[in-house]
């Protein structure tokens, strides 16, 4: 089977890897023990984190197509005309002009890693925090006491929401949590180390290496194509080629049968203060692919082509709401929930890309908690 990764910044990558070598280094009857040898005495990278960066991985046929057979999320299509050409562009849920509500199912699969050295990095407790965080529990947002995912939706779409669609949500189910999978990472493809200031173990890892054998966990879960999983690693960062070309965060995607069409987003949830950028802890990966799984979720909604803020470089032609503040200092804020503080990224809205004027945004801005206050330069 072949996958596809494509980067945000337009780069294709594709694997061909052979079905037994995929499955090699997975272990599917839930996690391992702890190890009691210590971690790798390699020198630990001096930037932890490195600069986040986030980017999609699809595999199987191309689409969505349109067949009615096609099992699939509820989703729905609209269009924009920029520069005399029409984008077209699909989002989870339903129109927001509708003034309809709806509910997404949701199960989490946790993933433990474990390495040729030190003991195997889990994601237990960090599940337990997602299902308590914004991203599923109501929060005060300034749309509206819901979800994060919901909330940016909300926001995006103020200009009806605020007046002839208060009721229209996009929110997820109570999750599933899944029994864990295990991948064994061979010394050639990742690292693992301990940051002594937070007390808890990290690593690097080989985004080809993981993302191969994390699309044939994906693959072999049989996931229903209406549900949204989310799957959860802890302190992983993922690097191409060498770790100085770090790091990946996220990702999403889609992948396709003849009768099916799949969604699914992939995060790892930091240790706060662990990643050298400011605010890029706990939900932060979560918040930036939940967002852009409600905005692209099959991942082919193109749009002009823009320069990113903060970088200058021209960027993306992919409708990605949360790449746009990526590169910025902070890319988020914070929020409380249940006594704790959590840090989502900022999210750009539908008018940014569209170059809308008023931009249909909550408070007339460009991104939801207002990083972008004008639309995007294209190149």
């Amino acid at each position: 089977m072949g996958t596809t990764v494509t980067a945000r910044s337009m780069k294709v990558f594709r694997l061909a890897v052979p079905a037994a070598a995929m499955v090699a280094g997975l272990l599917l009857t839930g996690s391992v023990g702890a190890s009691g040898s210590p971690p790798s005495t390699a020198t630990p990278p001096s930037h932890i984190g490195g600069t986040p960066m986030f980017t999609t991985n699809s595999w199987g046929l191309p689409g969505p197509t349109k067949a009615a057979a096609v099992a699939t999320l509820p989703h729905w299509a609209s269009s924009f005309s920029l520069g005399g050409k029409t984008y077209h562009y699909t989002m989870v849920g339903t129109n927001p002009t509708g003034n309809h509500a709806t509910g997404l199912p949701t199960e989490i699969l946790p993933i433990t890693l474990t390495f040729s050295s030190g003991p195997p990095l889990t994601s237990t407790t960090q599940t337990t925090a997602l299902k308590s965080s914004p991203i599923f529990k109501p929060t005060a947002f300034t749309s509206g006491t819901t979800q994060f995912g919901d909330a940016m939706q909300r926001a995006e779409f103020w200009n009806v929401v605020s007046t002839t669609s208060t009721n229209y949500h996009v929110r997820l189910g109570k999750p599933t949590v899944l029994p864990t999978v295990t991948i064994n990472i061979p010394a050639a493809d990742g690292t693992e180390y301990y940051y002594s200031p937070l007390s808890t173990y990290y690593a690097y890892v080989d985004y080809t290496y993981f993302t191969t054998q994390l699309a044939a966990v994906i693959s072999a879960a049989n996931f229903d194509p209406k549900t949204l999983p989310l799957i959860i690693s802890s302190n992983v960062f993922l690097y191409t080629g060498t770790t100085s070309n770090c790091c990946v965060y996220g990702y999403h995607g889609s992948y396709a049968t003849s009768t099916t069409r799949n969604t699914y987003a992939y995060a790892n949830f930091l240790t706060d203060g662990l990643s050298s950028t400011p605010g890029a802890g706990d939900i932060y990966t979560f918040s930036h692919e939940v967002a852009e799984w409600m905005n692209d979720p099959f991942v082919n909604n193109s749009v002009p082509r823009w320069i990113q803020p903060g970088t200058g470089t021209c960027f993306s032609s992919l409708l990605e709401v949360g790449d746009p503040v990526e590169a910025l200092n902070p890319p988020g804020y914070s929020i409380a929930e249940g006594g704790v503080k959590w840090n989502p990224t900022d999210v750009a809205g539908l008018s940014w890309f569209t170059h809308a004027s008023p931009s249909t945004e909550q408070n007339g801005l460009y991104s939801y908690d207002g990083k972008l206050t004008s639309s995007n330069t294209n190149c």
